[in-house]
């Protein structure tokens, strides 16, 4: 009975030392997974900052071609307003002249 007592007693050590060395197994697996998703999360985060770089830059862009297209139109609408004038006052004219013709 002793006998056989040593040999469970021996059996359950190498169990143990088995379930140890898994556990100690799983342990290096987490950590390497905590490692793994720190650098997707650094990744990610560098990532988004580019994007948000691109973004900004794009946004800038077309602030400044909206303000652009604005004074463009306030010039363009100066402009015609200038052209009807003169048309309006070369209209009076040649209906002055045309009209001391008769």
């Amino acid at each position: 009975m002793d006998k056989q007592l040593i040999e469970m007693m021996g059996k359950m050590m190498e169990q143990m030392n088995g379930v140890q060395s898994d556990v100690q197994s799983l342990k290096t697996e987490m950590k390497d997974v905590k490692t793994d998703i720190r650098d997707i999360k650094t990744e990610m985060h560098e990532r988004f900052d580019a994007v948000d770089t691109n973004l900004n830059g794009v946004g800038r862009q077309f602030e400044e071609l909206s303000k652009n297209t604005v004074q463009l139109w306030k010039d363009m609408k100066k402009e015609l307003k200038y052209i009807t004038y003169k048309i309006h006052a070369l209209d009076r004219e040649v209906f002055m002249r045309t009209d001391s013709l008769h």
